[in-house]
C-alpha cells in the first residue's frame, strides 16, 4: 500500500477483474502494482464490482464504477462486434467526463489507461493537463498475405479487419490520443510500426502477459536426455483460427517424423477446422485433440512434453507460451507479432515468416533439429524459465511502471 503523501494516479481499465483471467486480470494487475507506491484511483465498469471492491480495499485503491445504460447495451448487442465496439467507446466518453470531475477535486499527477489493450478505443483523458501513459496497446498485428488459407474461416473477417484498422487509425480521436499521450506502452514491435513513425519515439515495447504468482513458485521442467522415446509436442490455449495450427500440421507432414506426437489441449472456433486440416495433411495419427482440461491437469502435460508449438499468425501476446516458459518447456513459434516478443534466441526457436513454403520448411527443419538435440532443448528450457522470471513478472512490470512515472513527473 502506498504512503499517504504519494502522488495520485488516475487509472482507467475497462477490462478489470482481480479474480478473472486474460485481459481482465491484467487490467487489475497494473492497478495493483501502481498502488504499491502511488495512490491509485481506478475507473472501471460494474462488471466485476464485488471483486474489485474487495481487492481494492486491501490495496488502498479508490475505485469508481461507470455503468452502461441497460437499454443501450441491449440495442448494441443486436449489432454484434460493431455494437460491442460502439458500446465501449461510449463508455469511455462517460469515463472522460468523470475523469475531469475527479481531477478538479483530486489533482491527479498522472493518468494511465490500461485496458482494453487496443489502439482502437481512443484515450479521451489526455487533455487533463497532466502526464499520460497509454497501454499496453496492440491491434496492429495482421495475417501476412499468402498465409490466409491457414486461418480458414477467417479469410473474409481478417480482410475486413485489415481495412477497418486503417480507417480506425485515421480517426481524429485516435490520432489525437496518440499525439497527446506522453508514453505509449505497445505490446509488440508490429503494433509500434503500424502506429507510425510520428509516435515511435514515445513507444516502449511491453508484452502484456505476466506470470501468475503460483507459476513463479512451480518447479521448472527438467529433461532426461534420451533419443529413443517419442518426441512429444504440445499446444495449449484457445483453438483460434489465428493460431494457425495447420502450419504445424504441414511442417509435420514435410518433416516425416514418425516418432512424433502433437497433443492439442483447448477448444475454440478453429477446433473443427484444425481437425479437417489434420486429415488434409494426413497427420491424424500423430495429432491428438484432447479438448478443454481443468488448469490443474495441465502440469502433467507440460512435464511430459518436449516442446511447445505456437504458430500464431495474429496474436498480441501469448499467455500459454509464457506459462510453458515458466515451467522450463522450450517453445517453437513464428517470428511474428506478440509471440516474437516473448522469446529470444537463447530461450526458444523463432521461425521467420516469409512465404508459406519457406516458413513451413523452416518450421519442419526446426522440429527435426530439436528432436535430434535433447541437450539443446534442455538449454532452451532453462533459459526460458529464467527469462520468464526476469522479464515477465509483475515485479518487473512494476519497476518499468515506476521508472516511467518518475521520469514523467520529473520532466513535469
Amino acid at each position: 500500500m502506498s504512503p499517504p503523501d504519494a502522488p495520485k494516479v488516475l487509472m482507467i481499465a475497462y477490462a478489470c477483474n482481480p479474480e478473472g483471467t486474460g485481459e481482465h486480470w491484467l487490467g487489475w494487475g497494473w492497478a495493483e502494482q501502481a498502488a504499491k507506491n502511488y495512490r491509485v484511483h481506478l475507473i472501471t465498469t460494474t462488471n466485476a464490482r464485488e471483486q474489485v471492491e474487495r481487492h481494492a480495499k486491501a490495496h488502498g485503491i479508490q475505485p469508481y464504477f461507470v455503468p452502461l445504460n441497460d437499454t443501450f447495451r441491449a440495442i448494441s448487442n443486436r449489432f454484434g462486434r460493431v455494437g460491442g465496439w460502439a458500446r465501449k467507446i461510449i463508455w469511455f466518453y462517460a469515463v472522460a467526463r468523470l475523469a475531469r470531475e475527479l481531477h478538479k477535486k483530486e489533482n491527479f499527477a498522472i493518468a494511465h489507461k490500461t485496458t482494453f489493450h487496443t489502439f482502437r478505443i481512443p484515450f479521451l483523458s489526455t487533455q487533463l493537463g497532466i502526464p499520460t501513459v497509454w497501454g499496453p496497446i496492440a491491434g496492429g498485428e495482421t495475417i501476412p498475405f499468402g498465409f490466409y488459407k491457414y486461418v480458414g474461416p477467417l479469410f473474409l473477417p481478417e480482410t475486413f479487419r485489415r481495412l477497418l484498422n486503417g480507417a480506425w487509425l485515421s480517426l481524429p480521436s485516435v490520432q489525437r490520443s496518440l499525439a497527446q499521450t506522453d508514453v505509449i506502452f505497445v505490446s509488440n514491435h508490429t503494433t509500434m510500426k503500424y502506429l507510425g513513425l510520428a509516435v515511435a519515439g514515445k513507444c516502449i515495447v511491453v508484452p502484456p502477459n505476466a506470470m501468475r504468482p503460483e507459476d513463479e513458485q512451480t518447479p521448472t521442467h527438467s529433461y532426461v536426455p534420451a533419443t529413443d522415446k517419442t518426441f512429444r509436442l504440445l499446444y495449449v490455449g484457445n483453438c483460434l483460427p489465428t493460431r494457425a495450427m495447420p502450419l504445424a500440421f504441414a511442417a509435420l507432414a514435410r518433416a516425416r517424423m514418425d516418432d512424433c506426437e502433437l497433443t492439442i489441449i483447448g477448444h475454440g472456433s478453429g477446433f473443427e477446422f484444425w481437425q479437417r486440416q489434420a486429415r488434409k495433411y494426413r497427420v491424424t495419427g500423430q495429432v491428438k485433440f484432447v479438448g478443454l482440461l481443468p488448469h490443474e491437469q495441465l502440469a502433467q502435460y507440460y512435464e511430459n512434453s518436449d516442446l511447445l508449438v505456437f504458430p500464431a499468425l495474429r496474436d498480441s501476446g501469448g499467455s500459454a507460451l509464457l506459462e510453458a516458459m515458466s515451467k522450463g518447456l522450450p517453445a517453437l513459434c513464428l517470428d511474428w507479432g506478440g509471440p516474437a516478443e516473448m522469446l529470444d534466441a537463447e530461450s526458444g526457436v523463432k521461425v521467420p515468416v516469409t512465404t508459406p513454403r519457406a516458413t513451413i520448411q523452416a518450421f519442419a527443419d526446426a522440429l527435426v533439429r530439436l528432436q535430434n538435440d535433447p541437450q539443446l532443448r534442455a538449454r532452451l528450457g532453462v533459459a526460458a524459465a529464467r527469462r520468464a522470471r526476469t522479464q515477465f513478472t509483475w515485479d518487473s512490470k512494476r519497476r518499468l511502471l515506476e521508472e516511467t512515472y518518475t521520469r514523467l513527473l520529473s520532466a513535469r
